[in-house]
């Protein structure tokens, strides 16, 4: 049988009834319901075999390791409060338990619904006897959905539970360190809906995985298009390349740049070249950038003056709008800042905006900014004294501590 487990992790409630309508059409099959919240949260009233954990806590990890200390299903649905099941997903699931026996891990389509209440349907391909696919491009969350997967309980006490040190991430952190152990099935008539609640996301866990994990495996077996045998340092400069954008989508610049670097010693090119430039612009470190502007970097004189003009107008720019901020005037910034973040969406924009909402009253948006500014730049002294100041107005130094030892500690 089938345990479900539903994660608090929409603390306003609004989905509630949404998801309880859903878990009406999908009652057969389920032999219990763990909540991780307490039963003011939710009305789950008609259903049987209901347990309540009453955490109070954002780490799903430690969560997620709760219930599997309770449930007693061989079977394990993970939801958040903010899903709905479609109609007899339950069923559909149960299916493919019954025609693959062998499968440890159950995962459906995905339909998002954005805070926007723009939908976005997500079909994904089916992974069994493929398992390795699912981090061959880096970001397993591309491949499954977080939520409406069903797994095995049993690979628990196989492979151990859930990091703690992963309060979001978790689930993928798992699937990083035992996809070559774990057999996938996608149920392809089964969706999730799931629904967004914040805009926020915190994704140093998915580069903090990413750099964790990635040493388990050959260069070789993540990127096996690449031509290994024939030109072995092009193959790992471009390996080396990838992995940079991947930690860069994740804004983790700081480690993105060692890859950039490493892309270009594996074997010298100008787009490296290039990508090192604009990563340095980004993180802020201006000067850094312009010391790579040389011809025997394979830049022509024109390049390099475009790209100087191009870096040192940036340089000012930031520099200009700091000094107008100490000096007072931050109704003028505020009037043109949005229209220079459309442009430059660098740390040092992000650190600006965090001062002007500090300033402006909104300390809990401010600590937003400061906190995506030093995922950016974990080693700008200006940003990490901003967040660490305002950390501990909001009590939230232990949050940043790990932070910065996610970032930089390994």
């Amino acid at each position: 049988m089938i345990t479900l487990a539903i994660i608090k992790t929409d603390k306003s409630g609004k989905f509630h009834q949404q998801l309880v309508d859903s878990l009406n059409d999908n009652k057969e099959g389920i032999s219990e319901i763990i909540f991780s919240g307490s039963e003011d949260d939710i009305n789950l009233t008609g259903f049987e075999n209901v347990s309540y954990l009453n955490i109070d806590s954002d780490n799903k990890s430690l969560i997620r390791n709760k219930v599997l200390e309770r449930a007693s299903g061989d079977y394990i649905l993970w939801i958040s409060n903010s899903c709905e099941l479609d109609f007899d997903f339950v069923g559909e699931i149960s299916q493919v338990i019954e025609e693959y026996p062998d499968v440890d891990i159950i995962y459906p389509n995905e339909v998002i619904i954005d805070i926007d209440n723009v939908e976005t349907v997500r079909k994904f391909d089916d992974l069994y006897n493929k398992e390795i696919d699912l981090i061959r491009i880096l970001k397993p969350e591309k491949n499954m959905p977080e939520w409406g997967v069903v797994t095995k309980k049993d690979i628990f006490e196989r492979f151990g539970k859930f990091d703690e040190s992963f309060e979001d991430y978790e689930f993928y952190n798992f699937l990083w360190e035992n996809i070559k152990n774990i057999k996938l099935k996608h149920s392809k008539f089964s969706f999730i809906v799931n629904k967004h609640t914040d805009t926020f996301i915190d994704t140093s866990y998915n580069s903090y995985s990413l750099r964790k994990n990635i040493s388990k495996y050959s260069l070789e077996e993540l990127f096996p298009h690449l031509n290994w045998s024939n030109n072995e340092n092009l193959a790992l400069s471009t390996a080396y390349y990838m992995i940079g954008e991947t930690l860069s989508d994740y804004y983790d610049l700081f480690n993105a740049s060692e890859y950039f670097r490493k892309s270009a010693i594996a074997f010298h090119n100008k787009i490296s070249i290039q990508r090192l430039i604009n990563t340095y612009s980004n993180m802020g470190f201006f000067d850094r950038a312009l010391e790579l502007l040389r011809t025997d970097q394979g830049f022509t004189e024109e390049e390099i003056k475009n790209l100087t003009e191009d870096i040192n107008n940036l340089k000012n720019l930031i520099y200009n709008i700091e000094k107008a901020i100490s000096e007072g005037n931050i109704r003028e910034i505020m009037e043109s800042i949005n229209e220079i973040y459309n442009v430059y969406k660098g740390a040092p924009i992000l650190n600006i905006l965090g001062v002007i909402n500090y300033i402006t009253g909104n300390k809990e948006n401010a600590f937003r900014f400061f906190y995506k500014a030093v995922t950016i730049n974990p080693i700008d002294d200006d940003m990490l004294h901003n967040l660490i100041d305002i950390s501990k107005e909001l009590g939230k130094e232990e949050k940043v501590k790990s932070l910065i030892n996610r970032l930089i500690g390994k």
